[in-house]
């Protein structure tokens, strides 16, 4: 619990943010959240407060009790003070105090906080600082660092709207009706005179009837070259979450039963056409399925899960910029995204658009989280009631794609040979009477000589008999790798021109040697 003292039980009708020095005769009743106030400062800020008629208010702590000077001014302004610890940001505590607000309900560790979280993956990925406002170009959810913010921003953030002269300006410019009649990413240039930095913006839309705008401003670094098609994605993803805003709903709940259903759609649980009716997509459409591992070293199971958050938010935003009615779905310790095809694409393959999409999500989550994710494109599913079958050969093909990490992206279709080699060697295990003898005792005299027989006869095999490609796998002379198979071949009986014998040796070297992971062991690497 932060420290706090002063009267309780004490409701607040709004949330005010105020800085040091500036008037407060707008906040009675209101919990007054004072930024940037330190020591003499926030003792001054909770007496004027509370002169005020203030309900409350919070000031940046650093130790476990409130400092004497603002518990005394507290006492005299008859004012509750909540103290904010160094760890937690004012954005989070506005989220979570307007929450109570809205709902008359206790804060919880997420209410409120969906448009923040938007803004904070938005900002990491355009490199900007970032804005979202509602129709009335009233601030609901803002990111990016507080050093970088250039003067407009700061007032917008403090007065909770754009300051009526940049208004003008857009209205002019005709950066308004732009963003209301299309999803046009709207450059604004620098305007020092305003202590404007330059600007993207992108409208939110619920077809044509405007919900607001989502606002990158330009910090200590240009903005990220792919930042207009983030925004677009960012757009899609908060029209539902400003409907929620406007009509006071649970944004918490919609989101998770959304989640939830698309869950049941991916793994096959519920009718495919009754859960496309609940998420507005036509059951009869395809849609192309990516699996993506983020490759997550094994520990602390709530670090993991909050990576995975992180991520899927930053998966969401990059599906949704490029695929209408996107969903990103987290199962099997995977993430899932589940791309409807445009009705008007053709059935050509999709792979190469996917595969440049996946990349350079690859490249963002590998960046952002500094693991080394991979991502196969799993397919295409003709009807959305296929999603849980091409969903299982995703998950597969990234198991198999897991013995070549420094490959970023690959197809189901490259790894279909290893997986079909994979699911023999499963049915060869599962019928022990299927065996070549004679390779089984070639494997079992290397284990009792200590010789290397069985594996260079493998990686020969592999090589279609390119001594000199095997040999540097194995690092030896090829004259080495000679000798080898000459005598694998005498201890065994092997005709090594009859390609069944071929098949059938290489298939049972691979069941012999493999170790209990098959997916990786049986494919051999050097």
């Amino acid at each position: 619990m932060p420290p706090r003292c002063g009267p309780d039980g004490r409701d607040f009708g709004d949330v005010v943010i105020a800085g040091p020095g500036e008037p407060l005769d707008f906040v009675a009743g209101s919990l007054v959240l004072a930024v940037g106030a330190r020591g003499p400062e926030a003792a001054a800020m909770v007496a004027a407060a509370g002169a005020a008629g203030a309900a409350a208010v919070a000031v940046r702590v650093t130790g476990a009790r409130l400092p004497a000077p603002v518990r005394a001014a507290a006492e005299v302004a008859r004012v509750a003070v909540l103290g904010v610890p160094a760890g937690l940001r004012w954005d989070r505590v506005e989220a979570e105090a307007r929450a109570m607000v809205a709902c008359g309900a206790e804060p919880g560790p997420d209410r409120g906080g969906d448009l923040f979280s938007l803004a904070h993956t938005v900002a990491a990925l355009t490199h900007g600082v970032v804005s979202i406002e509602d129709a009335a170009h009233r601030v609901v959810a803002y990111a990016g660092s507080g050093e970088e913010a250039d003067e407009l921003r700061r007032l917008s953030i403090l007065g909770r709207s754009c300051p009526e002269p940049y208004l003008a300006l857009l209205r002019r410019l005709g950066v308004h009706r732009r963003v209301r009649e299309s999803d046009e990413v709207v450059p604004v240039a620098e305007q020092p005179e305003m202590g404007a930095r330059r600007r993207l913006v992108i409208g939110i839309n619920a077809g044509r009837r405007p919900l607001g705008t989502i606002w990158v401003q330009e910090g200590g670094r240009p903005l990220a070259e792919r930042a207009p098609q983030m925004l677009r994605g960012a757009a899609r993803l908060a029209a539902a979450q400003l409907v929620d805003h406007y009509f006071q709903g649970d944004a918490r709940a919609r989101l998770a039963s959304r989640e939830e259903l698309s869950h049941a759609l991916l793994t096959g649980r519920f009718d495919a056409a009754a859960l496309a009716a609940h998420l507005g997509i036509d059951p009869d459409a395809a849609a192309d399925v990516v699996a993506v591992d983020l490759r997550e070293p094994p520990g602390d199971i709530a670090r993991a899960d909050a990576g995975r958050a992180e991520a899927a938010g930053i998966m969401s935003v990059h599906a949704a910029a490029h695929r209408a009615n996107a969903l990103v779905v987290h199962a099997c310790g995977q993430l899932y995204a589940i791309l409807p095809a445009p009705a008007a694409e053709p059935a050509a393959d999709p792979a190469e658009p996917l595969l440049r999409w996946a990349g350079d999500l690859v490249a963002t989550l590998r960046r952002l989280t500094g693991t080394a994710v991979q991502a196969v494109l799993a397919g295409r599913a003709d009807r959305l009631a296929d999603i849980p079958d091409v969903k299982r050969r995703g998950h597969q093909a990234l198991r198999l794609l897991a013995r070549t990490p420094e490959v970023p992206v690959a197809t189901h279709t490259r790894l279909a040979p290893a997986l079909l080699v994979r699911d023999t060697l499963d049915l060869l295990a599962a019928a022990p009477r299927a065996r070549f003898p004679a390779v089984a005792a070639l494997v079992a005299h290397d284990r009792e000589h200590g010789t290397d027989l069985a594996r260079s006869l493998l990686l020969y095999l592999d090589a279609f008999g390119d001594v000199g490609a095997a040999a540097r796998r194995l690092t030896v002379h090829p004259n080495t790798l000679r000798y080898r198979v000459r005598r694998a071949v005498a201890l065994t009986g092997l005709d090594l021109d009859d390609p069944e014998h071929r098949l059938a040796a290489a298939l049972q070297l691979r069941l012999d040697l493999a170790a209990p992971d098959r997916a990786a062991a049986a494919f051999p690497r050097g």
